[in-house]
């Protein structure tokens, strides 16, 4: 049997209940929703079209993935193609060869030069919960060398600065 050190809080992505389970499990039934929800890290490497793509972890969609599907993750990077709606509790990255198609909700969003995102976006805290939309300031981000592209940076602490 696990230890008490050994084990990590969830929240269910449908029904946003709390679950504790074990670091081990990869997926678990919610008692709140009585569905299963996976918990472990993921990597969408080919196309996925399905009604529902739901993951309490860290999900990353790879240059040659693509998701048509409502989304609903901890985090997303995006290096591919989803379309639909994506719903994140931390934060959303997308890179320069990412594609999105479909509204965004998320704690933090980064979206680096030559990306594509068409959709409403809504970044910041009580993101994706509800509440009224905040005011965002946009920045760019200098790249660390000048050969690098500069990156458009939303971080929900300068969002909640702002409001």
């Amino acid at each position: 049997m696990s230890k008490t050190g050994d084990r990590r809080a969830l929240r269910c992505p449908r029904c946003d209940k709390g679950v504790e389970v074990s670091k081990l499990t990869k997926s678990t039934l919610c008692s709140g929703c009585h569905r299963t929800m996976r918990t472990e890290d993921e990597t969408v490497s080919d196309y996925q079209a399905r009604a529902e793509y739901y993951n309490e972890a860290c999900v990353e969609v790879a240059k040659k993935g693509v998701i048509i599907s409502e989304v609903r993750v901890r985090s997303l990077v995006v290096k591919g193609e989803v379309k639909g709606p994506i719903r994140a509790r931390e934060g959303v990255t997308i890179h320069k060869t990412g594609k999105v198609y479909g509204n965004l909700a998320a704690q933090a969003l980064s979206v680096e030069e030559g990306a594509v995102l068409v959709g409403r976006v809504e970044v910041g805290p009580g993101r994706p919960t509800g509440g009224p939309p905040p005011v965002i300031p946009v920045a760019i981000v200098p790249a660390a060398s000048s050969a690098s592209r500069p990156t458009v940076a939303i971080n929900a602490k300068a969002a909640a600065g702002a409001q």
